[in-house]
Order: C-alpha cells, then structure tokens, then sequence
C-alpha cells in the first residue's frame, strides 16, 4: 500500500524524500557511531583508572571494625575517572556483607546497586561493570577484586554522572546539528532538482505541443556528456524520423488522391476521345448500311473517313499504351544517342511540314552531343515537340531548336530547348501542360491532337532520367526545354 502511495507521488517529491532519507539513515549511524566509540574511550578511562586502586587496596587486610579503613589504602581518584572524584570503597567479607564503606557521593547520585551475593561478586570479579544507583537515576562503575587470603572483596565505584552528561550533550548537538544539516539539504534538494527537473518539464510540454499536432517542436538540446543530453538528443532523432514519416504518408495519401482524380480524368478523356472516332465510324457504317446503294466513288469517300478515324484511334491507342508502359518502368534500350543529329532531322521534317515557316537550328558543332537513350523514343521526344510548336502557334510564327551545354544537378547534361514566338501559355496552362488529355483553351487551337503528345515527352524524358519544362508567357511565345545526362560510356 505505502509503495503504492509512494509511486503516486511527484518525481520530485520522491527524490527529495530518497535524499532526506538517506541522509538521514548516514547521520544517526554517524552519531551512533561516534557516541559508542566515545562512550567507550571514556570507560576505558574510567577503567584504566579504577583498575589500578582496586588492585591496591585489594592488597590491604579485611578492617575488623566498621569505619576503619586499612592502613595504606588508596581511596581517591581523580577527575579524569569521575569527574568531580565521585567514588565509593566498600570492603566486604566472605559472605558478601559491607564491612565498611570509605566514599566521597553527592545525594543526588546515591550509591551503586552491588548486590550482597557471593555468587554475583565472584562471577563479575576483575570485570569493570556498569550498575544503576539506588533509588536515583544515576549509574555507577563497578570493579570487584577479592582481598588479600581471600577474607572478602573491595569494590570500587566510580560515578558516571559527568559520562553520562557528556554522552547527553554529544546527542543533543547531534540533533540540533543533524536536523539543521537536514533543513538546509532539503531546501537545497528540492531547489536542485526542480532546476535539474525543468528539461524534463520542457521534453513534457514539446510532447504536448507534438500531441496537439505540431510536430516540428523539438526538445531543446543540453551537452551530449550528460545522460540528458543523449535523452535529447535520440528523443529529436526520433521526432525527426517521426516527423519524415508523416510528412511522407501525407504526401503519399496526396499522392494517391492525385493519382486517383487524374485516373478519373484520364478515363473519362479516353472514354471521350475515343468515343468521338467510333461514333463517326458507326454513323458512316451506319449511313452506308441504311442508305440506297452507293456508287464506287462514295463507297471509296465513306471507307476512306472510316479509315482515318480507325487510324487516329489506333495511334491514340498507341499513346496509351506506351504511357502504360512507361508507367510501369519497363526498360528502354541504353545505347550513346547523337542528340545533334536527331535535332537535325526533326528540323529537316519540320520544314518539309511547314515550308512557308522559319525554322532553325542552333548549335555549336564544336560540341559532342551524346546521351544514353534509346533512339527511336528520343526522335518521338523532338518530334512530339516540334509538332506541338508547328500545331499550337500561328502559320508564320518562327520555330528555333537549340542545343547547349548544362548541368543536371552536379552531373554534366544537354539542354535542347524548342522555342516558337506563338501565344504563349497563362502559368495554369504551363502547370497543366503535361498532364494526359490537357488541352490549353482557343488561344492555342486545337488541330485534331490527342492531348497526350506532351504528357509521353514528360513520360520518355524522365525514364532517361532527364527533366522537362516550360517557360512561357501570354503573348511571349513558349519554350519547352530538355536536360539530359551526358552520355558516361
């Protein structure tokens, strides 16, 4: 119950409680300690003292009548036994009865209880002991030696008052001194260990502050030599790590969530887009089935319509399918690529595409432009963009592909930048850009695209481990740059 109550109580409290307790158990046993081993030098003293005058009158004949005491007899001793010389001499016979009785008392000591018994003076013979006094709260010191022929015995008593005095103040001073000693060390105590304790109320209340949600709170840091500075220290090491993975899992269920609503909406655009070429199938199929017969010529028209819409929805198919791919991080070929000699081929099919425009190619052919890729899908990469540029900006707007050196991240890199002077695209438009079926408003008129030719460049480029973006304004044309690593081989 008590060790119950006691753990309920104040950390604190309990280490001040331990620390008193302590304490207080080393001082009684010091000044039980020190009063034993100075009670026992002083009655070694005593003895010392008695012992000697005991064994002188021990010497002398029994006295034949009562007040006499024997010639020579030494009856005095001094104050280092007594004190005050507080002693008593008795002479007994052979039965044990006082003869005669030389002392030198105080009433307010009396005189020592020796029993009148032969078998008790025989038994505590040539042994100093301690007896009460007779009627007062007095002790005395005894010593018993037989006299001389064995006629009867002396006994010699000192008084113990001055001892006794002594041992009293020795314990009073060690109270008042212990109990001081106490009060200080408490009010010590608690003052340290509440100055000791307050990191630990700061490490309760950045839990707190965590709890409630904040968990960029750390625990303020103390020097690592101390044990709480390594508490510290691996309580911020595990806040960190607790911290990163909640941030991760938000970021993942942000993911997710943006996963998801691109997924609706990369469905519903599929579903729409390919819904447009099948119904144009199925009402010409429709048209040619219902009709009356039809010549050879419109037969040719219908087929023909048939065919191109059966051709954009195999090629959007085929987007799709390489997204799918790419999605799930299949392996593309790894061989060097001459991105220069790419960069003038999609120039060279631009400009058969698009006769009336100005279209450039930029470069310092001083330069090896070599990357690891895979070829056929860096050509669909410059072609995708060159298409993107010819489609999406006015008929004489300049297109310019440039080449440069750059730096991806601390590695060596190629940047290909396709820059037309058309319209340009609003910072929504620049963000959304490569998403899967985005497709800009009227200011960038659509031409029968599929909306996925950009989101597959962003797909190819980063399986090449490259990056891809846009820099545009409204009216300040676009720029769609590519940073590729250097080939290493």
């Amino acid at each position: 119950m008590s060790r119950r109550v006691f753990a309920r109580l104040p950390l604190r409290v309990r280490l001040v409680a331990a620390v008193v307790l302590l304490v207080t158990a080393a001082l009684v046993a010091i000044s039980v300690a020190g009063v034993a081993v100075l009670r026992g030098q002083l009655l070694d003293r005593i003895d010392g003292q008695l012992i000697p005058v005991t064994d002188s009158n021990a010497n002398r004949p029994l006295p034949q009548n009562p007040g006499e005491v024997p010639p020579g007899s030494d009856i005095g001793i001094g104050p280092a036994g007594g004190g005050r010389g507080l002693y008593r001499v008795q002479w007994r016979d052979a039965n044990g009865k006082v003869v005669n009785d030389a002392s030198q008392t105080a009433d307010d000591i009396g005189s020592p209880d020796v029993p009148d018994d032969v078998a008790w003076l025989n038994r505590h013979t040539g042994h100093p002991v301690t007896l009460p006094a007779r009627g007062v709260d007095a002790t005395w010191r005894v010593l018993v030696r037989p006299l001389h022929e064995n006629t009867g015995w002396v006994v010699v008593a000192v008084s113990l008052g001055e001892l006794n005095a002594t041992i009293s103040n020795l314990v009073c001073i060690d109270l008042v001194v212990g109990g001081l000693a106490l009060l200080l060390l408490s009010i010590v105590s608690v003052v340290m260990i509440r100055a000791e304790l307050r990191p630990l109320i700061e490490v309760e209340q950045t839990a707190a502050a965590i709890a409630a949600g904040d968990l960029s709170q750390r625990v303020p840091d103390h020097p690592l030599q101390t044990e709480l500075g390594q508490l510290c220290r691996a309580l911020n090491g595990m806040l960190h790590q607790i911290e990163e993975a909640f941030d991760a899992r938000v970021e993942s269920a942000a993911t997710a969530r943006r996963s998801e609503e691109r997924m609706r909406r990369f469905v519903a655009d599929a579903g729409h887009d390919l819904r447009t070429p099948l119904s144009v199938i199925r009402a010409w199929a429709d048209y040619a089935r219902q009709g009356p017969p039809r010549d050879r010529v419109e037969l040719d028209r219908i087929l023909s319509t048939v065919g191109l819409e059966a051709t954009r929805m195999g090629t959007m198919v085929d987007d799709l399918l390489l997204l799918a791919r790419l999605d799930q991080q299949r392996g593309l070929e790894r061989q060097p690529v001459d991105l220069l000699a790419l960069a003038v081929d999609a120039v060279r099919d631009a400009q058969l595409l698009a006769p009336d425009r100005e279209i450039r190619l930029a470069a310092d052919d001083h330069t090896a432009y070599l990357v690891t890729g895979d070829e056929m899908r860096l050509r669909q990469v410059l072609t995708n963009l060159t298409s993107n540029a010819l489609t999406h900006t006015p008929p004489a707007t300049p297109v310019l592909i440039r080449l440069s050196p750059g730096r991806l991240g601390d590695v060596a890199a190629l940047v290909l930048d396709v820059v037309d002077q058309g319209p340009g695209l609003t910072a929504e438009q620049a963000e959304r850009v490569f998403e899967r079926f985005y497709r800009t408003d009227a200011s960038r008129t659509r031409s029968g695209g599929s909306g996925l030719g950009l989101a597959i460049v962003d797909s190819l480029i980063v399986a090449h481990g490259g990056t891809v973006n846009v820099q545009s304004s409204p009216g300040g044309g676009a720029t769609f740059r590519i940073t590729l690593p250097l080939d290493d081989s």
